[in-house]
């Protein structure tokens, strides 16, 4: 075996990263009662649950309102599609502030305060009559709670684990996609059942009695004491791999969320029913928690940054060869399944792979980091899908949305092989 391929073995054997004495953690983590790392990951889990999944159901909202409520009003139409993008891009533009606070004050805290953040911005959506007005609470209000927590509850299960850290996150992660499976159905029902105003309202109502009773066990083992807000490290800026990280992240942020917007109304135009299209969500939600264990389970025994190459590459092949020809239900679940699991895989893998290059000590303030910097992705990512979409020669065909996702992800694949070569090689600093 020649020196490469021993480089290759040893960096992605095990998911124990950066400069942290692994003993020396699992000796202040058996000072906690044993099931506390079961605890946090299962409180991250509902809290990732119930809001991304907000997020992720956003589109049988959005489909109601533009066929229903707006169907005659094209430039509301229009804004509508903001929301979605608005939420993404409040929620990643907190996430380097978060993320600092929550390694320099507390993880709890911190979830304390956003949770009713997030909570409010449902119940003022629910009196909202213009989608400008949506677009200020439920996309700005929410997203900023949203954001309070994204970053902390996403990589705090990592820091109770060094054997199967790929695993817990997966877990962890996985409420993201049970909670687009739950929510997603359960929105279609309150509407037709209410109205989208009481929807909203109810919505708000166990966002924050699930998330307050949650953030109660959110903690992490070690907070160090020794940081404060004036000693932010800048110093990782400066490092080329932090780059090409900092650029995967903002293709994927770009491309994520609209698949789930713009699908439902793909399969609409198609002659699928909203019902069915809701389903097809709920595939893809149910995809997206399966993909999250099963590439959280790969980072163990694959590698963390194998694992990542893997799940951008089929993400991308997902859009680029199957997202096309998706018109009837039976490929539309087979794009669903993909998508879902491994667009949803990479979000399990995406901090590990942020651990493994930066060390595990700086974890959440990196990943918080990377968020804010791909927040202009977030913003940019609905809006120029729709404008594609609208554009001369598109029409309704959706042909030059599934190349622009697909490229997007297929970029973010360049980034993540590119620093996956660096690190085996050791070349960037």
């Amino acid at each position: 075996m020649n020196s490469t391929e021993e480089n290759l073995k040893d960096s992605e054997s095990s998911t124990e990263v950066g400069n942290v004495n692994n003993e020396s953690i699992q000796d202040t983590i058996k000072r906690f009662p044993p099931h506390t790392r079961y605890l946090v990951v299962a409180s991250c889990f509902v809290i990732q649950g119930i809001t991304c999944g907000i997020v992720h159901a956003w589109g049988v909202q959005q489909e109601y309102l533009a066929n229903n409520v707006y169907k005659d009003e094209p430039q509301k139409v229009n804004t509508l599609g903001y929301i979605g993008t608005i939420m993404f891009f409040s929620a990643y533009f907190w996430g380097m502030p978060a993320g600092w606070v929550a390694e320099v004050w507390s993880y709890r805290k911190l979830c304390f305060i956003g949770i009713p953040i997030a909570a409010l911005g449902n119940l003022l959506a629910s009196f909202s009559k213009e989608p400008w007005q949506l677009c200020l609470t439920q996309g700005i209000v929410f997203g900023i709670g949203f954001g309070m927590v994204f970053g902390p509850t996403s990589t705090a299960p990592a820091t109770w684990f060094t054997k199967h850290r790929g695993l817990a996150t997966g877990i962890t992660v996985a409420g993201v996609g049970v909670g687009g499976l739950i929510i997603a159905p359960l929105t279609e029902f309150l509407i037709s059942a209410t109205s989208v105003a009481w929807c909203q309202r109810i919505t708000a109502l166990y966002v924050l009695v699930l998330g307050m009773i949650s953030s109660c066990f959110v903690q992490v083992p070690v907070q160090d004491k020794t940081r404060t807000f004036r000693n932010f490290d800048w110093r990782a800026f400066y490092n080329l791999r932090f780059a090409v990280h900092a650029a995967m992240v903002f293709f994927v942020t770009a491309a994520y969320i609209v698949p789930y917007t713009y699908l439902p109304e793909f399969w609409v135009h198609h002659g699928v029913s909203s019902k069915t299209a809701s389903v097809l969500i709920a595939i893809a939600n149910v995809a997206s928690s399966i993909g999250r264990i099963i590439i959280g389970i790969s980072a163990d025994y694959l590698g963390v940054l194998n694992s990542l190459v893997l799940a951008l590459g089929i993400a991308a092949l997902s859009c680029l060869a199957i997202w096309p020809f998706s018109t009837s239900v039976g490929v539309g679940v087979v794009l669903a399944i993909f998508y879902g699991s491994m667009a949803g895989g990479y979000w399990s893998v995406a901090p590990l792979a942020a651990a493994k290059l930066f060390g595990i000590e700086k974890l959440t303030s990196n990943s918080g980091t990377f968020y804010t910097i791909s927040a202009v992705g977030a913003w940019l990512g609905n809006p120029v899908g729709n404008a594609i979409l609208n554009g001369p020669g598109h029409g309704s065909n959706y042909l030059g949305m599934s190349i622009y996702i697909g490229v997007l992800w297929a970029s973010a694949f360049l980034m993540a092989a590119i620093n996956r070569i660096s690190f085996s090689k050791r070349r960037i600093d």
